[in-house]
């Protein structure tokens, strides 16, 4: 698999392509509309967060976010008019954020991140990353670093995971710790609060669906023909466990085409980035595996990598997983 989507898979998003089309969706009663209120005023506030304890006296004004998984959070939370620059893309935004993601400043590419001088040009006063090491903190490749950062009088905010190795205990439920803590930061914790309501009634929709249901065995393929990249563990483990299915593997890995044979997947579903061809994916699939249960019975499903990150469309992708290991037809959640 390319580097740039080895990279983001390893960041928990762990992540990347989106939405699936045309599929049904849930009333979305969250207002992402930018330019949100304080809807409380009790600064200042204390975060924990990666072994560091910031107090915010006020909310930040200029926010530079390094990772989309963020980025869509704090638009979702009404708070575009805070981001001054974000690093580039991996996936189109989803819908109810689309136009205000397009109006954003964009100062890197989906996987180069800006250099230490480019983010200290935006004057920011606070850094959010999904990680705080590595990835758009690597100073081998120009990156500012966390203590840089730090040593400039920015604040720091580590979304989601704190160190790379961190997305392995990732959940579905992470992206609503992530939120939670951004509603304190910024001053919105009534509309932080309404989005993880929203999330978990959308979570309990499929656990209730899938109740009492077999658990059939799941391979969530990424790519390559030899070695073939799988996603498992973390978030991608928590999604399939809670839609009511089994992990064949433990963790994320490039595994030989005998033991991809060798899983035994009842359920194959295929990753795709914006931009990839699931027929194409599919065809060699057909073509080298027959015999695997999952491409025997048909039951291989187009699922965007994206729609597995931790973001507001996490419960899109649940659902998603819960439909094909169930051939279930639940109402997919707009995002």
């Amino acid at each position: 698999m390319p580097l740039p989507t080895r990279r983001i898979a390893a960041a928990g998003a762990i992540i990347v392509s989106l939405t699936l089309a045309g599929c049904a969706s849930t009333t979305d009663t969250t207002n992402h509309s930018p330019g949100a209120s304080p809807s409380h005023a009790g600064y200042p506030v204390t975060i924990d967060n990666c072994d560091r304890e910031t107090t915010f006296d006020a909310a930040p004004d200029r926010v530079v976010s390094l990772w989309q998984s963020a980025t869509e959070m704090l638009l979702a939370l009404g708070l575009g008019d805070r981001i001054v620059a974000t690093a580039g893309d991996y996936a189109a935004y989803p819908e109810s954020i689309a136009d205000d993601a397009a109006a954003l400043n964009s100062i890197g590419s989906a996987m180069g991140w800006p250099s230490k001088e480019v983010v200290l040009s935006q004057d920011p006063d606070l850094v959010i990353g999904q990680s705080l090491e590595g990835f758009a903190f690597d100073a081998s490749y120009g990156y500012a670093t966390a203590e840089e950062l730090e040593d400039a009088g920015i604040d720091l905010y580590g979304a989601n995971m704190c160190v790379p190795e961190d997305s392995l205990s990732m959940t579905v439920d992470t992206s609503s710790e992530t939120l939670a803590d951004l509603g304190r930061i910024f001053g919105v914790e009534d509309e932080a609060e309404a989005l993880i309501a929203e999330l978990a009634a959308q979570k309990q929709a499929v656990v209730d669906a899938v109740s009492g249901l077999d658990a059939p065995s799941v391979v969530y393929y990424q790519g390559g023909e030899g070695p073939i990249h799988v996603l498992a563990g973390g978030i991608y483990t928590s999604a399939i466990e809670t839609a009511g299915g089994t992990s064949a593997f433990p963790t994320e890995a490039d595994v030989s085409r005998e033991d991809f044979a060798a899983s035994g997947a009842e359920v194959l579903l295929v990753a795709t980035f914006e931009g990839q061809d699931f027929a194409s994916r599919l065809a060699y699939l057909e073509q080298t595996f027959p015999d695997l249960p999952a491409v025997r019975d048909g039951r291989v499903y187009e699922l965007p990598v994206a729609d597995t990150d931790a973001s507001i469309s996490v419960m899109r992708g649940l659902t998603e997983i819960a439909n094909a290991i169930h051939g279930l037809d639940l109402p997919v959640p707009a995002s």
